[in-house]
């Protein structure tokens, strides 16, 4: 399992990017042995939470982009690697050293990376198998690798975001990255000044917080920059409503065509039991089933979220329903089903590259 991002010291996700590979690692497990493999400083070799861990020494110390050399993956023999961003420098290069050790090479996209020739080349069309979490994903891809794709919507450990009957405080909150294409500006118009709101995430773009915190002023609107897995999971447990007002296009107008591939926000939240109301953004719609788990609303339309939020915030009754119908709901994403869909595939491409 390849996670091409970059760690400084201890691993700490930004991101579902990098949450995702680890706990699917975490669940295949009872399927079959797996090492996860990430990039820092300097090699090591580490048990992390019971799953191996290798760090490669990088070449180039990108965030979202490393470079290491190739040997580690030449000296080692793999049945299968699984590579995670399909636009990034290591998925590249893993699309020519996989072949020359005869080892298959799945790919599963998140929407991040960095550049990379995978496309400019066509490198694509030596990846074995491409394993989607939406639907949307599937449409980023060029034709020729359509044929080869196969979506498992997922996953959400309900014991870890166990569901809560706690009273919840008559606020909205948005919990990610701090970027210009989480659209945290149109929740806090759509808040106003009558409804708190909490954004809990760490600062990706400075300048963007910035205008945040200027647009914030006056507003019952709280920043939490460096929460831990406890305090998100309290956050969601005790809060209205979730929020995820993602955008492609930006206040700046940037353009964001692979925002939200899949929303973990979306499904953590309905574990806990709390509603969410999520924008028509990326792979969200998919998982948020709209008027009965939550809203679905359109991008960059404040006064539509505001709707929402006043409807869920006024029908505490309506709204502790659809936390009950969105527990529900996320049970068929579980991480326990994910690796058991993903362990399939990941049969069904060894069988394959044994039978050529």
């Amino acid at each position: 399992m390849v996670l091409p991002a970059y760690f400084e010291n201890d691993i700490h996700f930004a991101g579902g990017g990098d949450r995702y590979p680890y706990r699917l690692a975490q669940a295949l497990r009872e399927h079959c042995d797996v090492t996860l493999v990430t990039f820092g400083r300097k090699r090591a070799e580490e048990n992390l939470d019971g799953l191996k861990h290798f760090v490669l020494p990088v070449i180039s110390r990108s965030p979202d982009n490393p470079v290491a050399w190739p040997g580690y993956f030449l000296r080692h023999k793999f049945d299968l690697i699984h590579v995670h961003q399909v636009r990034s420098a290591v998925t590249s290069l893993l699309t020519v050293v996989a072949p020359i050790r005869r080892t298959p090479l799945v790919a599963t996209d998140h929407g991040g990376g960095g550049p990379s020739l995978m496309y400019r080349l066509n490198l694509y069309s030596l990846i074995s198998r491409f394993i989607l979490v939406s639907e949307f994903s599937r449409t980023l891809l060029p034709s020729g690798a359509l044929e080869r794709t196969t979506v498992i919507r997922g996953g959400i450990d309900t014991d870890r975001f166990a569901f809560s009957e706690r009273p919840r405080q008559p606020r909205a909150i948005q919990v990610g990255r701090i970027m210009p294409h989480k659209g945290i500006e149109y929740l806090i118009e759509a808040a106003g000044s009558d409804i708190p709101v909490v954004v809990a995430g760490r600062v990706f773009d400075r300048d963007y917080y910035q205008y945040l915190r200027r647009l914030s002023e006056g507003r019952p609107v709280t920043f939490l920059l460096d929460a831990d897995d406890a305090a998100i999971r309290d956050l969601y447990a005790s809060s209205a409503v979730t929020v995820a007002a993602s955008v492609y296009r930006d206040q700046r107008g940037g353009y964001w065509p692979n925002s939200e591939l899949l929303g973990l926000t979306m499904l953590e939240s309905m574990a806990v039991g709390t509603p969410v109301i999520c924008t028509d953004v990326g792979g969200m719609p998919e998982y948020v089933v709209d008027g009965h788990v939550g809203y679905v609303v359109p991008p960059n339309d404040p006064a539509t979220l505001r709707s929402k939020l006043l409807e869920l915030l006024s029908d505490p009754v309506r709204a502790s329903a659809m936390g009950a119908a969105g527990r529900e709901h996320v049970k068929s994403y579980t991480w326990d089903r994910v690796a058991e869909a993903v362990a399939r595939e990941y049969s069904h491409v060894v069988r394959g590259a044994t039978a050529d």
